[in-house]
């Protein structure tokens, strides 16, 4: 089964090359939850019932949690390596400043040339991150995927082209490794969009 692809214009100037240009975007498909995974799950010849699955995934977002918060990088061997992350504030470091390593807003200079004094936050946000790791690292999914254009936008680029177009797999047939121009639409979804789940880590 592949990985289906819908393509959009863009019609944004921003990065310079790319007007006019379509790219692609995955069309997803859906969300699987938990319990819908467990089911994936047990229907793969599994000798486990849905509900012991279920519970053990639980158990392991709750502990994943738990672990990342106490500052363990957790490994989720051909997942992804789960840590937390912070969004950090920047702080002013004067005599009379009041410091606290907890969140809050962002103190601006205005605030601070009035009153030193006031409590800046180290902290904007904390949040969990993921990176791929083992099969799930680009090299790979490249190598796994499978991609294919949605019905519709077969029928577009036929349209506009005049031809067929094919279905491919994820493998570069060039050397290349970076698009000096990259798609300004990137992870934006297809007209069934799902989440965006890339962060930085400052850490």
């Amino acid at each position: 089964m592949a990985l289906e692809l819908n393509l959009t214009k863009n019609t944004n100037d921003t990065i310079q090359g790319t007007l006019g240009k379509y790219y692609a975007r995955v069309e997803y498909k859906g969300t699987m939850g938990l319990r819908e995974l467990a089911s994936h799950m047990h229907h793969h010849n599994t000798a486990f019932s849905k509900g012991i699955i279920l519970g053990v995934l639980n158990d392991m977002v709750d502990c994943i949690k738990e672990l990342a918060l106490l500052g363990y990088v957790v490994k989720i061997d051909d997942l992804g390596l789960f840590k937390v992350s912070v969004d950090a504030n920047g702080l002013t470091l004067e005599q009379g400043a009041k410091i606290t390593a907890g969140r809050g807003s962002q103190r601006t200079d205005e605030e601070l040339s009035e009153n030193i004094a006031i409590q800046q936050f180290a902290v904007g946000a904390v949040k969990l991150i993921m990176q791929a790791t083992g099969e799930t690292t680009i090299e790979n999914m490249n190598r796994d995927a499978t991609l294919a254009f949605t019905s519709k936008t077969k029928a577009m680029v036929k349209s506009l082209t005049g031809s067929e177009s094919t279905d491919g797999s994820g493998a570069s047939d060039s050397n290349d490794n970076v698009n000096p121009n990259p798609n300004p639409n990137d992870n934006q979804g297809g007209e069934n969009q799902g989440g965006n789940t890339g962060g930085g880590d400052e850490g």
